[in-house]
């Protein structure tokens, strides 16, 4: 597998993870069957910690947009254990692919 077709198989699931950040698809409106993205989303958990810190200030705007798009506070933390947790997941993955799938000709 080279680079190319590595990027082309993760555009799937990065894909996913782009739109279920909370704009396009926001929490409040996903349907059952995909909130459990939302749980492993890093991106989801970077954009949950921009639009709270923005509507701090924000006013009624800034609550009306925390109503809209379904963030709570307080899950920083979480998100960044679910980013170290996919970090270590992901890098013992690729050893083992690297061990057991990468058959080098010497």
């Amino acid at each position: 597998v080279d680079g190319q077709q590595a990027q082309a198989l993760a555009t799937p699931v990065l894909a996913i993870f782009l739109l279920c950040n909370g704009f396009i698809v926001s929490k409040a409106s996903a349907p059952a069957f995909l909130k459990w993205i939302f749980a492993i989303s890093p991106n989801g958990y970077a954009m949950q910690a921009i639009t709270l810190n923005l509507a701090e200030g924000g006013g009624a705007a800034g609550q009306s947009m925390l109503a809209r798009t379904g963030y709570v506070a307080g899950e920083n933390g979480k998100g960044v254990a679910i980013l170290l947790s996919m970090i270590v997941v992901l890098r013992l993955l690729q050893l083992v692919a690297l061990k057991f799938l990468h058959r080098v000709q010497k």
